[in-house]
C-alpha cells in the first residue's frame, strides 16, 4: 500500500509559474514577480549553456541571496541608461528594480521576461509659495449684464 503524503492546496489565485518554480541558477521572470529591489555587487563573463549550446555571456551579480542575471542586449542598454554607468566597475553598488515584463518576446512568441528600471526615491513635493486663504476674495465678473 502506498504511503499517503500530506498535501497542501494552493490558493485559487496562485499563478502556475509560482506553483512550479524555475530551477535555474539564474534569475527568471518568476523570480521577479513581484518586482525586487537589488544592489549590484559585480559583473562577470560566464559560459552559459542553453539548448545544447555554450555561449559567453555577461552576468550581473547582486548582494544578498539573489540569483545572478544574464544580461541580454536590451537589459545592458537599460542598465547603462538607468545607472549612468559605462563600465563594469561603475555599476557596483547601484540599485535597480527587476521585474517581469509580460511584453517581452522570444522569437515571435510573447513569453515575458526580466527587465529593469531605476530604483527611484519617493518624489518630494515642491514647496508651495502661496496657499490661498479660502476667505480671500475671488475675482468675479458678472457676465449676465453684458
Amino acid at each position: 500500500m502506498m504511503e499517503e503524503r500530506p498535501s497542501v492546496p494552493f490558493n485559487d489565485d496562485t499563478p502556475l509559474d509560482k506553483a512550479v518554480p524555475s530551477n535555474s541558477n539564474y534569475l527568471s521572470k518568476e523570480d521577479v514577480d513581484p518586482p525586487i529591489l537589488v544592489e549590484i555587487a559585480y559583473m562577470t563573463s560566464d559560459v552559459v549553456e542553453a539548448d545544447g549550446k555554450s555561449d559567453q555571456k555577461a552576468v550581473l551579480h547582486f548582494t544578498g541571496d539573489v540569483k545572478p542575471l544574464i544580461l541580454n542586449h536590451t537589459n545592458k542598454e537599460t542598465l547603462k541608461a538607468v545607472t549612468g554607468a559605462q563600465t563594469a566597475g561603475q555599476v557596483k553598488g547601484k540599485q535597480i528594480i527587476l521585474f517581469n515584463d509580460p511584453t517581452v518576446s522570444f522569437g515571435k512568441k510573447l513569453t515575458g521576461g526580466v527587465r529593469m528600471r531605476a530604483a527611484q526615491q519617493e518624489p518630494v513635493a515642491a514647496p508651495v509659495s502661496h496657499v490661498p486663504d479660502i476667505h480671500e476674495d475671488i475675482p468675479y465678473e458678472d457676465i449676465s449684464r453684458r
